[in-house]
């Protein structure tokens, strides 16, 4: 097979083109000897040459017109370590078959290559699946991609291309057990608060009258049957308070490349964080100052998580701004009485004063250090550490390797999916990676 990659077209198109030139100098020399010197031999050999052009071009052209492919992807949101599976189709509505169809394909999904080749007789339609493990997250495309065919002989080629393309989005993992602990703001317990809250919350502190547009599911019903008359509860606001989720970003302090980098580990661990702080039913946000700064304000929800995820997902380690101005940038976002989870692999201490400084304006502050010397650093950070919980910080110290669950260790356990037993229930099987 050819493997000299394909110009892109503009739009979807077919083209045809003559795949071999030899045939085409025999032809001629057969043509010009016949011409020249009449003979039964050179008259037979140019019948046969010439049927052997026709009866390909009509071949590839029946492909053209009736050979077609589509892919769907199957799971549209995956992370890191989740299987990524297509599905492909050919269908061949030609009177003569496709002796090999190949697929072309440019996504640039790291890991990711679904070029294969395929037979496909006449009148028929084949279909298959390519699965791989997400290795990297980011944003990448699905496409543009070709599929590829021939006549018996090999002269001519057609070539179907299809240039739309599907984003996809890598999302970091999520750790579900992590040692660290959320911080509770100013307040703390299950202390309320005098203001009442516009949204559900888990402290729910007085009932009054039912009013239009109020939520069903707000109804207190034993009061309501009481009274004769609809009651609706009304919640008191959290105790804690909200979190902000801040990310050093500086390349200059970075260590390791990959998956066991400093920026991989962070991300991870801020994903996490996220999620915890979710099911917690916790207003949480994310800072972070890499090559354009990513800011999501704090929020609750599932759609929160999926914000904060996806800004993790593009977020890149090739910032300028020091961990000092971004904890100067976000103190003037970060109101009083919220708290700050700051998770940076810098070994220098210039940042501790504007950490001080937050905590005068009522903000609380957890410290997450990434261990330089694990990462492949000259020194530890337990001494940066120290100096952090002696200005009344909590900080913890991660390794590299301590949280997180290894590629190789995915592919070990295989994957879990869905399957419909022939009783017609669905059952979740956990099946090995091949």
């Amino acid at each position: 097979m050819d493997e000299r990659p394909l110009p892109l077209p503009s739009q979807d198109k077919v083209t045809i083109k003559l795949r071999l030139r030899l045939p085409v100098l025999s032809f001629a020399f057969v043509l010009a000897a016949a011409l020249l010197i009449p003979n039964q031999v050179w008259n037979t050999l140019l019948i046969g040459l010439g049927g052997l052009f026709v009866v390909g071009y009509v071949w590839v052209r029946q492909l053209a017109a009736h050979l077609h492919a589509s892919r769907r992807l199957r799971y549209g949101w995956v992370a890191v370590g989740d299987r990524l599976e297509e599905r492909f189709d050919i269908v061949n509505d030609s009177a003569v078959p496709a002796l090999w169809a190949e697929i072309i394909d440019y996504t640039n999904i790291p890991g990711y290559r679904t070029a294969v080749v395929r037979s496909v007789p006449a009148n028929q339609h084949d279909h298959w699946r390519e699965t791989a493990v997400c290795q990297q997250r980011g944003m990448f495309s699905l496409g543009p991609w070709a599929i590829r065919s021939s006549d018996p002989f090999g002269l001519f080629q057609m070539t179907r291309f299809y240039t739309q393309t599907e984003e996809i989005i890598i999302h970091p993992p999520v750790h579900g057990q992590l040692p660290i602990p959320l911080p509770t703001g100013t307040s703390s317990g299950q202390a309320r608060v005098r203001q009442r809250s516009w949204q559900a919350t888990t402290n729910a502190a007085t009932v009054r009258d039912y009013q239009h547009g109020d939520p069903l599911r707000w109804i207190h019903w034993p009061v309501s049957a009481h009274r004769d008359s609809l009651f609706v509860r009304e919640f008191d606001q959290d105790a804690a308070g909200d979190i902000w989720i801040l990310l050093d970003c500086e390349a200059a302090v970075q260590l390791g490349s990959g998956a066991t980098g400093t920026i991989e580990q962070a991300v991870l661990l801020g994903a996490s964080l996220a999620a915890r702080a979710v099911r917690q039913n916790r207003a949480v946000g994310l800072a972070s100052y890499g090559r354009s700064p990513q800011i999501v304000h704090t929020g609750r929800g599932q759609g929160q998580q999926w914000r904060i995820l996806r800004a993790l997902a593009l977020l890149d380690a090739e910032g300028t701004t020091s961990l000092r101005t971004a904890l100067f940038d976000l103190g003037r976002i970060a109101q009083r009485g919220t708290a700050v989870i700051v998770i940076t692999p810098s070994g220098a201490a210039d940042w501790l004063p504007e950490l001080a400084r937050l905590a005068q304006r009522g903000v609380e502050s957890d410290v997450v250090l990434l261990d330089r010397a694990s990462f492949g650093g000259e020194m530890s950070s337990e001494g940066l550490g120290t100096a952090v919980r002696q200005l009344g910080f909590p900080c913890q110290v991660i390794r590299q390797g301590e949280v997180g669950t290894p590629l190789e260790e995915q592919q070990r356990r295989g994957f879990w999916e869905f399957r419909v037993s022939g009783t017609g229930k669905v059952v979740a099987v956990q099946t090995p990676w091949r």
